[in-house]
């Protein structure tokens, strides 16, 4: 039903209800002859009647302003869906068009979601890889140490560039880096895994590579006499000239794995982090001279220089390597040095000889050499140049947690100078125990296995807290002891809170539909409670209208009395309404008093019992007294609702009854009935919140009446419990527990 129709019953409703007003007037015109008693009767019998209609146009006047209440919050919800889907479609996008494939699965690594590159990778459509494993992806000689690693990710466990073998379907199996993540309930359960998968093997850009024509790179770069070398975002090679190959000094399988790692990229450190920051567009290029011990390379020092090759739409971001053969000049330098030290210690020799033979004069004084405390020196400065070019971190420690150095990003982030780190620990500068305590421990690991520790922690910097990926190594010195540990610190903050904005959104998205649906149940049930009383007012209404003599008086008091208890039932109706708005609004506080229970129940059968017309009795048994502490209120709607029901679905000739239970620590109240069996399945969802499913005789499975019991029961700490067999009957149970000594109220 929408919002509009319901509006319109309203209307029509209170239109009909004026249209029996007005009738009524006319109803209750008698002639002038009769006598005094009649006239009596009929103005006690009118005023029944137009005090009932007056009380239910009361209440349609005030559900109809609920209802618009309800449009209104149904407007507002409506524009926060617009919103909510703007940023999930926008975050959506993100996620299909990221470059590396990104899957979500369940524990047991099912998938539920993919985007494109992942289904690409996997040679499948996004939507046919949902409910798949994704172990059958996995190559069958892996398998085994894939499930193995599973296990550690169903214990919560992070794993980072995990090398894994995929076999996509009816393609070629490739070399694949996961790095997986769990996703914790808010108790720490494990209910799902989020993976990232990178192509590690070169065939896919070298095929890439190969649908387009190079013609400068054949003819000019294949026949230069310097070593030329493409590489992806990652490192591996794309393409190379012969030259190359030839100064490595390997076949050429293996020129591939070999330059990766002659150029360090395949562990962390310094040039990892160089060509990282070229690949990111922070820097242009860099160069380093570096030795090459293969016994068949055709050179022994080389002279690397890597720059920044920009993308285009057709063609990814790289880098090009040139390799140059300074061989030569390193032995001639090698040469130059030594003919200036033998130089050196001639003129120091006949310095002597000429002191000895002229103490009387000072010897002439030898020109300064730069001395190897200064050399090193000046590769310090250059080193911290570089590194201080990073937004990462870059800190070293010793064995015993003192910082020997600190890049310049590091130190403004705790805002300090990088001299202030220098010959410290993390007690000597106060920085929060907590997190560096994690890294003192995995500190001492790295140490002493030699193995890198890569890991996620959360760090408070100047500009706040921030998600950083850390990776740790073992810096060895001469004599292959490691006597020091390198930290390199990459932030993910950014990463982290668009992963937190698609799940906000997700949950906003979640909530608007539990919302919308909500009110969609709240007006089908409010329609289908006000329909019955509604229809017995006009049929009882259209009798009187009719029929205006009447053979007996009791036939005209039957049925005004039938118009007012419908009456009283909508007004019931609407406030059950406003009492679960409350409710569910937190706006209704517990208030304890000490109470007779034998009394309250007592009462409640016999108002019970006045306002309905059936003559029915309702046996109440209890001990003699029972006084506890309790919210009367809550306790006079719980009962009676639950009353008013089992009057309702039980046969007119069976009895009801109420039972009270007073414990020490609990309080139980039980009302049998034998009406319909309530099927088991339907047991469970009695009290739900506007669940509309019947059972027996078609009668509702949960109504206002009902909904509110339970919120009563909830609102006290109780327990509510449903009996039902066939030809039985079925009997509730409610048990609510007594507020302790010294509880306050909520």
């Amino acid at each position: 039903m929408t919002a509009e129709t319901f509006d319109q019953q309203i209307s029509l409703s209170l239109r009909r209800v004026e249209t029996l007003w007005q009738q009524a007037h006319e109803v209750f015109k008698l002639p002038v002859q009769a006598s005094l008693r009649t006239e009596e009767m009929s103005n006690q019998q009118q005023h029944l009647l137009l005090e009932s209609l007056t009380q239910l146009s009361h209440s349609l006047q005030e559900l109809q302003f609920a209802a618009g209440e309800l449009r209104q919050q149904n407007d507002k919800l409506a524009k926060s869906q617009i919103t909510i889907e703007a940023e999930r479609q926008r975050y959506r996008e993100l996620f299909e068009f990221a470059p590396d494939g990104y899957l979500v699965t369940n524990p047991d690594a099912i998938i539920f979601e993919a985007n494109q590159a992942a289904a690409n990778m996997l040679n499948f459509s996004p939507e046919r890889l949902v409910g798949k494993s994704l172990a059958v992806f996995v190559a069958t000689q892996e398998r085994r140490d894939f499930f193995y690693k599973l296990s550690q990710l169903q214990r919560g466990e992070s794993i980072n560039n995990w090398p894994v073998q995929i076999q996509p379907r009816s393609n070629t199996s490739f070399l694949a880096s996961l790095t997986v993540a769990p996703v914790k309930n808010p108790s720490g359960q494990v209910i799902g895994l989020r993976w990232r998968l990178q192509d590690l093997t070169i065939a896919r850009y070298k095929d890439s590579m190969q649908s387009h024509n190079h013609p400068l790179f054949d003819s000019i770069v294949k026949h230069t006499v310097i070593g030329l070398g493409l590489l992806d975002h990652q490192g591996n090679l794309i393409e190379y000239n012969p030259k190359l190959q030839a100064m490595l000094g390997c076949p050429a399988d293996e020129l591939a794995p070999t330059l990766m790692t002659w150029m360090n990229l395949d562990k962390s450190g310094m040039e990892s982090a160089m060509f990282r920051q070229l690949i990111a567009g922070e820097r242009h290029s860099y160069q380093l001279e570096k030795p090459l011990q293969h016994p068949d390379s055709t050179i022994e020092w080389g002279r690397l220089t890597v720059a920044l090759v920009l993308g285009t739409s057709d063609e990814p971001t790289s880098a090009i390597c040139i390799l140059e053969d300074i061989s030569e000049q390193k032995r001639l330098k090698a040469q130059q040095q030594e003919a200036i030290r033998q130089q050196q210690a001639i003129q120091q020799q006949q310095a002597v000889k000429q002191a000895a033979s002229q103490p009387e004069k000072k010897p002439p004084a030898t020109p300064s050499s730069p001395t190897p405390d200064t050399s090193v020196e000046q590769l310090g400065q250059l080193l911290n140049a570089i590194l201080s070019n990073s937004s990462d971190f870059f800190l070293v420690c010793d064995r015993t947690g003192k910082y020997v150095y600190v890049n310049q990003a590091a130190a403004q982030a705790w805002g300090l100078q990088q001299k202030d780190f220098i010959g410290k620990t993390w007690h000597d500068l106060k920085l929060s125990a907590e997190q560096m305590e994690q890294l003192d421990i995995q500190r001492d690991l790295v140490l002493t296995t030699g193995e890198s520790k890569t890991d996620e922690i959360t760090l408070t910097t100047v500009e706040g807290v921030k998600d950083y990926e850390y990776t740790m190594t073992r810096l060895e010195n001469l004599d292959g002891d490691g006597s020091a540990i390198v930290i390199t610190f990459k932030d993910l903050s950014e990463q982290k809170q668009a992963r937190v904005a698609v799940s906000e959104a997700m949950a906003k998205e979640a909530e608007y539909r539990a919302l919308k649906s909500h009110l969609s149940r709240l007006a089908s049930v409010v329609t289908q409670e006000l329909r019955n009383p509604l229809n017995k007012i006009f049929s009882h209404a259209k009798y009187l209208e009719n029929n205006p003599d009447f053979d007996t008086e009791n036939d005209n008091l039957y049925y005004l009395q039938r118009i007012q208890g419908n009456a009283h039932r909508i007004n019931q109706i609407l406030n059950d309404l406003l009492w679960i708005n409350k409710v569910e609004s937190k706006q209704l506080p517990l208030n304890l008093t000490e109470l007779d229970l034998t009394q309250l129940c007592q009462e409640l059968i016999t108002q019970l019992q006045e306002r309905t017309p059936s003559r029915r009795q309702i046996t109440f048994v209890s001990p003699e007294s029972c006084c506890r502490v309790a919210d009367e209120k809550l306790l006079r709607r719980m009962l009676t609702n639950l009353m008013i029901s089992a009057w309702r679905y039980s046969p007119e000739d069976s009895p009801i009854k109420l039972e009270l239970l007073c414990q020490d620590v609990q309080i139980a109240f039980r009302i049998p009935d034998f009406g319909s069996n309530i099927p088991e399945p339907e047991q469970n969802v009695l009290f739900n919140a506007f669940d509309t499913n019947s059972h027996g005789d078609g009668v509702t499975g949960s109504s206002l009446g009902l909904i509110l019991v339970k919120h009563c029961v909830d609102l006290q700490n109780g327990a509510i419990a449903v009996e039902s067999q066939a030809g039985e009957g079925s009997t509730v149970t409610i048990t609510l527990p007594l507020p302790q000594p010294g509880e306050e109220n909520p």
